[in-house]
C-alpha cells in the first residue's frame, strides 16, 4: 500500500504551540525544548523568548532566563516592551523590588497599557510621588542594565547606555562611579582619576571610588599610592552587600585571594549578586586558596552566563604561569642577550597570553637592556618596529612552519642580526628564515623544496637569500 508523505514544515509556530500544550499536560522540561526551538528558529520573536524565559525562571534558572532577556533587550535597541517582560520574570523569580521598578519604566513609555493599575494592585501600593518614583525606576533599572553590560565586557556599549539617561541622574555618585570604572577598564586613565579625585575628595569613605582609585593605581604603576589605598581596602569591612561584591572583584583581581574569598563566598551562599563576575572571581579565588573541586564547581556554573575557553580557568591560568616563571630563569638570566630575545619570544606564545598581567617576571624584564625592553613593547603593547619587527616575523614564520627548537630559533636571531648589521635588505623574511635553517641542517635532511614548500617561497627567493646569508 503506498501512503503519500506529507512534507511538514515544523517552524517556530510549530515548537512555540507545542511549548503551550506541554505546558497545560504540566510537561514542564519537554515545553522548555519546544519553546527553545521555538526561539531559536525565530530569535526576533518577543513571544516565544518571552515564554522560554518564563519556564526557565520556573525551573529555577531565573538568572540564565534574565541574562538571555537583556541580551536579547540590548539587541533589540531597547524596546520598551522589555521591561513589561523583564518585569513579569521578577515576578516569577520572586523578587518584587525589581518586577516593580521595572515595570514603573515599562508604564513611562507605554502610559496607556493599564500596567500601571495592575502593579498598584499586585504589589498593594498607593504611588504618591509619581515623579519620585518614575525616577528611581530609571536610576535602577539603568544600574542593573549597566552592569550587565560591563560585567559581559561590552564597556563601551555600557557608556553609550549611561549617555541615554537624563543628565540629572547622570551626576549622582553611583553613575558617576560607573562612568570611572567604565573609563579606567578603557585604560582612559586621566579621565577615571578626574571623576575619582572629585568623589573621593566628597566622600573619602565611598567603597567603590576607593576600590576604583587602587585599581587605577595598580595599572599606572604608581607603587606607594597603590599600596596605601590597598591597605585601606584590605582593612575596611564594607557595611553592606553591594560594597562586599565591589572590593572583592577589585581584591580578587589584585590577586589578594583569601580576603577577596571572605567577601564574595557569603554573596554566594544567600545567592546575591548570582552573574558570571561573581563566579569567575569565586572560581579565581578558591583555586587559589586551595578548594580545587569548589574552583571547578564555580567554572561550570559560570559557563551558563557566558562560555569561556578553560584556557582561562584559574588551573590553566597557573600552568601558564609557571610556565612563565620556567622561561624567565631559563632564558632571562642568561648572559647572551639572542637567549634572552628568545625567551620574550617563548613567553609571549604562552597561552593565555594575558598570564603576564602582574606576573613578578616583570621586575626582571626590568632590568634587561633597552633592546629587550623595545621587543617587550613590540610584543605586548603594539609598538611597531621595523628592525625587531623583522626579527619577530622569521620566528613566527619558523613557527608556522613547524622549526620551534631552540636552536633552530637562536640560529635565525643570530642569522637575522648579522644581515641587518651588514646592511642587506630583508624583503622576504620567509626566504632568509629558510635559509637560515639550511645552512643549520644539524644532522637532518632539509631539501629546498620542503623549504620552498613550508615557508610559501618559491626557489628564485631562496636561492637568493641563500647568496646573501653566505656571504656574512
Amino acid at each position: 500500500m503506498n501512503r503519500k508523505v506529507i512534507p511538514f514544515d515544523q517552524n517556530g509556530e510549530f515548537h512555540f504551540n507545542q511549548g503551550l500544550k506541554k505546558t497545560e499536560q504540566n510537561k514542564k522540561q519537554a515545553a522548555l525544548k519546544s519553546f527553545h526551538k521555538a526561539f531559536e528558529l525565530d530569535q526576533n520573536n518577543l513571544a516565544y523568548l518571552s515564554q522560554y524565559a518564563y519556564l526557565l525562571a520556573e525551573n529555577g534558572r531565573g538568572a540564565e532566563a534574565e541574562h538571555i532577556l537583556i541580551n536579547a533587550f540590548i539587541q533589540h535597541q531597547y524596546d520598551a516592551e522589555f521591561y513589561f517582560i523583564l518585569s513579569q520574570l521578577y515576578i516569577i523569580m520572586n523578587d518584587p523590588n525589581k518586577a516593580f521598578l521595572f515595570g514603573v519604566q515599562y508604564v513611562q513609555h507605554e502610559p496607556d497599557s493599564g500596567y500601571d493599575e495592575e502593579l498598584e494592585q499586585m504589589f498593594e501600593v498607593s504611588i504618591q510621588d509619581e515623579d519620585e518614583v518614575e525616577r528611581e525606576a530609571i536610576r535602577f533599572t539603568g544600574q542593573h542594565l549597566f552592569q550587565h553590560l560591563f560585567m559581559n565586557a561590552r564597556i563601551e556599549e555600557a557608556l553609550d547606555f549611561l549617555s541615554t539617561i537624563p543628565e540629572s541622574i547622570q551626576e549622582e555618585r553611583e553613575f558617576r562611579n560607573q562612568k570611572a570604572m567604565a573609563a579606567l577598564f578603557l585604560n582612559r586613565y586621566e579621565e577615571a582619576h578626574e571623576l575619582l579625585e572629585q568623589l573621593l575628595q566628597e566622600d573619602r569613605t565611598d567603597m567603590h571610588a576607593l576600590s576604583h582609585m587602587t585599581l587605577l593605581y595598580y595599572h599606572t604603576g604608581e607603587e606607594e599610592k597603590y599600596r596605601t589605598f590597598l591597605k585601606k581596602l584590605e582593612v575596611v569591612q564594607p557595611l553592606d552587600d553591594d560594597d562586599r561584591f565591589k572590593v572583592g572583584l577589585v581584591l580578587n583581581f589584585l590577586q589578594q585571594y583569601e580576603r577577596s574569598y571572605e567577601l564574595l563566598f557569603p554573596l554566594f551562599k544567600k545567592q546575591a549578586f548570582v552573574s558570571f563576575q561573581l563566579l569567575h572571581a569565586l572560581s579565581h579565588a578558591s583555586y587559589h586558596i586551595g578548594h580545587l573541586e569548589e574552583s571547578q564547581m564555580f567554572w561550570e556554573r559560570m559557563q551558563t552566563f557566558h562560555q569561556v575557553n578553560e584556557l582561562y580557568s584559574p588551573w590553566k591560568r597557573h600552568e601558564a604561569t609557571q610556565r612563565i616563571a620556567d622561561l624567565e630563569v631559563f632564558y632571562l638570566k642568561d648572559d647572551d642577550p639572542y637567549m634572552r630575545l628568545l625567551g620574550l619570544y617563548k613567553i609571549y606564545n604562552v597561552v593565555p597570553r594575558d598570564a603576564i598581567l602582574g606576573h613578578e617576571v616583570w621586575e626582571t624584564i626590568e632590568s634587561l637592556e633597552d633592546y629587550e625592553k623595545l621587543y617587550i613593547s613590540f610584543l605586548f603593547q603594539g609598538l611597531k618596529l621595523v628592525r625587531l619587527g623583522r626579527m619577530h616575523k622569521g620566528l613566527e614564520a619558523m613557527r608556522r612552519a613547524g622549526y620551534e627548537e631552540e636552536e633552530d630559533q637562536l640560529a635565525w636571531i643570530e642569522t637575522f642580526h648579522a644581515l641587518y648589521e651588514n646592511k642587506v635588505e630583508l624583503e622576504d623574511i620567509g626566504a632568509f628564515a629558510a635559509a637560515t635553517l639550511y645552512f643549520h641542517q644539524r644532522g637532518r635532511r632539509i631539501t629546498k623544496k620542503s623549504l620552498v614548500d613550508d615557508f610559501d617561497t618559491s626557489l628564485y627567493r631562496l636561492n637568493k637569500a641563500l647568496d646573501k646569508v653566505k656571504q656574512i
